[in-house]
C-alpha cells in the first residue's frame, strides 16, 4: 500500500469537501475531550462554610449559595437532586452516542464516494444514506465495549477492595504485634497490586486489539452492507491479513491525532495558565474579588470551546478518511491482467 498516497488522498478529500467537517464534529461527540483546571486551596472557612479567600461575593450571590447549600440537609432533596444530575448525565451520553456515531458512517460513507469520483457531497444526503447502518454499528460498539467498561469497574472495585482490606490488616497487625509485623501483609499487598497491574495491561492490550477490528468492522458494515457479526468477522480477516500496514497507519494517526490535540488545547493553556498563577498569587490579598476571575474564566471557555470544537471536527475528518482510504486500498481486490486472446487461426 502506497501510505503517501493515502495520507495526501484523505487531505484532499478533508479540504474539498467541507461538508465533512461537520460530521466531522459530530463524530468528536462519541469521543470527547476536556480539560480540567483545578484550583484546591487549604484555607479557612468561615461560619457558613465557604472559604474565606473569597470574602467579596456579592452578598445576594452568598444567600443565594447558603440556601443552596442548606438543601442538602434534606434527604429527599438529595434523592432527587442525584436522580437530576443521573438523567441529565444519560440524556447528555445518549446524545453523545447518537451524533458520533452517525459522524462515523457519514464520514465512512463520504470519504469513500469522494474516492470514488464523487464530484459533490451534500449533509442531507449523507445523512440519509447514514442512519441506515446506525444501529448496526451502534450495536456493533456496545457489543465490542461493554464487557470491557464492565470488566474495567469490576477490577477498579476489586482493587479499591483490596486496598481497604490491606490496609486495615496492616494497621491491626502492628497495633497487636509490633511495626514490623504488618511486613508480610504488605508483601501480601504489593503482590496482588501487581497482580492487578497486569490484568489492566492485558485488558488495554486487548482493548487496542478490538479497537483494531471495530474500525475495519464499521468499514465493512458501511462500505459492504455487512450485518454485525458478518461485519466482525470482516474486520478480524482484515486484520489480521494487513497486520502490519494497519500497525504502520495506527502509529501514524495516532502521531497526529496527539500533535494536532497539543496544538488545539495550546492557545486555551497559554491564556489559562497565567490566568491561574495571576488568580492564586492574588488570593490573599484584601481587595481580591473572585467575581472578575469567574467571569473571565467562564468567557474565555465559552468563546475557545466552538473553535476548540471546529479544529477537532477537521482532524477528526482526516482521520477517519485516512482509515476509509487504508481499508478501501487494502480490501479492493488487484485488477488481475488480461491474458491475450489466441485465436486458433492464428495459432
Amino acid at each position: 500500500m502506497d501510505y503517501g498516497e493515502v495520507l495526501s488522498k484523505a487531505w484532499k478529500i478533508t479540504w474539498k469537501f467541507k461538508v465533512l467537517w461537520i460530521f466531522g464534529i459530530l463524530a468528536g461527540c462519541g469521543a470527547s475531550r476536556g480539560v480540567n483546571f483545578n484550583f484546591n486551596s487549604s484555607f479557612r472557612t468561615n461560619g457558613n462554610g465557604f472559604p474565606n479567600s473569597m470574602p467579596n461575593l456579592p452578598p445576594a450571590m452568598m444567600d443565594q449559595l447558603y440556601r443552596f447549600g442548606r438543601l442538602f440537609e434534606n434527604p429527599t432533596f438529595i434523592w432527587q437532586f442525584v436522580a437530576i444530575v443521573i438523567s441529565i448525565v444519560c440524556i447528555i451520553v445518549l446524545v453523545e452516542i447518537f451524533l458520533g456515531t452517525i459522524g462515523r458512517i457519514g464520514l465512512i460513507k463520504g470519504t469513500a464516494e469522494a474516492d470514488a469520483g464523487a464530484e459533490k457531497l451534500t449533509f442531507g444526503g449523507l445523512w440519509k444514506e447514514s442512519t441506515p447502518y446506525f444501529w448496526r454499528v451502534f450495536w456493533l460498539s456496545f457489543l465490542i465495549g461493554t464487557p470491557f467498561v464492565v470488566l474495567f469497574l469490576v477490577i477498579l472495585f476489586a482493587a479499591f477492595t483490596v486496598v481497604i482490606l490491606s490496609t486495615g490488616l496492616i494497621s491491626s497487625a502492628a497495633l497487636q504485634s509490633g511495626s514490623n509485623s504488618g511486613v508480610p501483609s504488605l508483601l501480601i499487598l504489593l503482590s496482588i497490586a501487581g497482580v492487578i497491574c497486569m490484568l489492566c495491561c492485558v485488558i488495554s492490550i486487548l482493548a487496542i486489539i478490538l479497537g483494531f477490528i471495530s474500525t475495519q468492522a464499521e468499514r465493512a458494515i458501511v462500505l459492504e452492507d455487512k450485518s454485525i457479526l458478518d461485519g466482525f468477522r470482516r474486520g478480524w480477516e482484515v486484520l489480521t491479513k494487513n497486520l502490519g500496514p494497519i500497525l504502520i497507519i495506527w502509529l501514524i494517526t495516532a502521531a497526529i491525532g496527539f500533535v494536532a490535540a497539543i496544538v488545539i488545547a495550546l492557545p486555551l493553556l497559554v491564556v489559562l495558565v497565567p490566568l491561574g498563577i495571576a488568580f492564586v498569587a492574588n488570593m490573599n490579598n484584601l481587595n481580591f474579588s473572585f467575581t472578575p476571575w469567574l467571569v473571565a474564566f467562564i468567557c474565555i471557555i465559552c468563546v475557545y470551546t466552538p473553535i476548540a470544537w471546529f479544529a477537532n471536527g477537521i482532524v477528526m475528518t482526516y482521520l477517519q478518511s485516512v482509515w476509509t482510504l487504508t481499508y478501501i486500498r487494502i480490501t479492493k481486490p488487484k485488477q488481475e491482467e488480461q491474458a491475450p486472446i489466441i485465436s486458433p487461426t492464428n495459432a
